[in-house]
């Protein structure tokens, strides 16, 4: 990392707060000659000290087939960013926050744990209350990402916007 006072890769507080402000989830995926990068909505979760991301998908795919093949995937997460602009220096810049990460994605199995998956999702995004139809969970399946490693980057007037000052 090149800007080493924009490191928050052992800050829980930066990472838990860019992931919550966080609305899509891109991983990428290997292919044969070329990277597959797809952006995901997401819900997520902190297990002591391991962090898991669950997405869903449709059961026919290319995402799908890769994840057979080769489970390892690179993740992307951005917080909500803005413009700054300092006018006696000409110059502008942004306040962001970002997460690179690594991970293994697996199939989740059995109702109970999709259910639960698909609730954190929801729960992400603000509509914990949301009944949606448990009957049409057949139609999809549910991955889980679990992140063998971070990198966490974030400006200096994200986290003061953000409350991690």
């Amino acid at each position: 990392m090149r800007r080493l006072d924009r490191d928050n890769s052992t800050n829980d507080v930066v990472i838990e707060k860019c992931i919550a402000d966080s609305q899509v989830l891109r991983i990428g995926m290997a292919t044969d000659d070329l990277p597959y990068i797809v952006p995901l909505c997401f819900g997520y979760e902190r297990i002591e000290d391991r962090r898991v991301f669950y997405f869903h998908k449709n059961r026919n795919g290319l995402l799908h087939e890769l994840i057979e093949k080769n489970p390892h995937c690179s993740f992307e997460l951005e917080g909500s960013s803005s413009l700054f602009m300092d006018e006696a220096k000409r110059t502008c810049n942004m306040d962001y926050a970002s997460i690179i990460g690594r991970g293994v994605v697996t199939l989740v199995e059995g109702d109970t744990e999709r259910k639960r998956a698909l609730d954190l999702l929801m729960e992400h995004y603000g509509r914990a209350d949301f009944q949606y139809d448990v009957r049409g969970m057949s139609a999809i399946l549910v991955f889980r990402l679990e992140v063998q490693s971070l990198t966490c980057k974030a400006t200096r007037g994200w986290k003061e916007k953000m409350g991690c000052l």
